[in-house]
């Protein structure tokens, strides 16, 4: 039974150990009182569980937990840990990352105030680095996320314009747009495009996060895959054209130079109605490059 104005926070954590007391403590300090507070765990094989516990009987605080048996992977664990919200908010932070007293009191006022036409809200974040120290700032949140709502739908397709530890959603936009779905590492912007397809979404210009850059940072592998991966969600939500130039030039690129493209992009590049149709042709049919520039100035 979903509790008005409860918010509902998810801790998950994988090989986090060294982090978590420092999340767990930012969330205790908050000033917003009424917070439910969900551990999730994914198998880690270091102490994480051992720490949620012991900061846990140290604070008596209490919270429901949700400690794999077995690694699941991010989507799975979401999804369990969504079986135990009973929040009309719900905030997703890995144990890396740390909260502001304000965030959540901030976040839940600026919903409130907006109406239910806004399905989340994000903000902008300190960058930290393993020892909590500050670094350089990210991104420019203001000039991504300070603009009109209809314009931030548009801008939000064109790139990833949201830090997913400063995201405040409500329960129903989440529960409007699906469980979390292993098909994509990218699996925030998912949610984030989906959740705009349906609802506005807010910015507050204030820092109310801190986002940790430390050693376990992704592999190239994982990189080239989350760049490909973006590619396909763009498509996939773009409506009116607005990357066309942008995804058929990377797609004539890769095809010239000889690089495959995945099997996934392929098919969402099929599916994209802005498609430069003889591109696909030459790709589909294994066409030698020089066959397709030679078709370029035939037709």
């Amino acid at each position: 039974m979903e509790k008005k104005g409860l918010v509902s926070i998810i801790v998950s954590s994988y090989n986090h150990e060294k982090y978590i007391n420092e999340c767990l403590d930012s969330i205790k300090s908050q000033t917003y009182p009424y917070i439910e507070l969900i551990l999730a765990d994914d198998f880690s094989p270091d102490d994480s569980v051992s720490v949620y516990e012991n900061w846990l009987k140290k604070n008596s605080y209490s919270a429901k937990t949700n400690f794999q048996k077995k690694n699941t992977g991010l989507s799975t664990m979401l999804n369990n840990c969504m079986n135990l919200v009973e929040g009309e908010y719900i905030k997703i932070i890995a144990a890396d990352d740390f909260l502001h007293p304000e965030a959540i009191e901030k976040c839940v006022a600026e919903l409130e105030r907006l109406g239910n036409g806004f399905g989340m809200v994000f903000t902008d974040t300190y960058g930290v680095d393993e020892n909590s120290n500050s670094i350089p700032d990210i991104a420019d949140y203001n000039s991504l996320g300070n603009i009109d709502k209809d314009l931030f739908r548009k801008q939000l397709i064109k790139s990833n314009r949201i830090a997913a530890l400063t995201v405040l959603m409500r329960k129903k936009a989440l529960v409007d747009t699906g469980e979390y779905k292993s098909d994509f590492l990218v699996e925030d912007y998912f949610r984030w495009l989906k959740i705009s397809a349906l609802y506005y979404i807010a910015y507050i210009p204030q820092k109310l996060a801190y986002y940790r850059i430390h050693d376990n940072n992704l592999s190239s592998a994982k990189k080239e895959r989350i760049e490909m991966e973006t590619l396909i969600l763009q498509m996939m939500f773009d409506k009116n054209g607005d990357i066309k130039d942008k995804i058929n030039g990377i797609t004539q690129k890769h095809y010239i130079s000889g690089e495959k493209l995945p099997l996934q992009y392929l098919k969402a590049y099929k599916n994209y109605p802005f498609k430069i149709k003889r591109l696909y042709t030459a790709i589909h049919y294994k066409l030698p490059v020089p066959l397709f520039k030679l078709l370029n100035k035939i037709i």
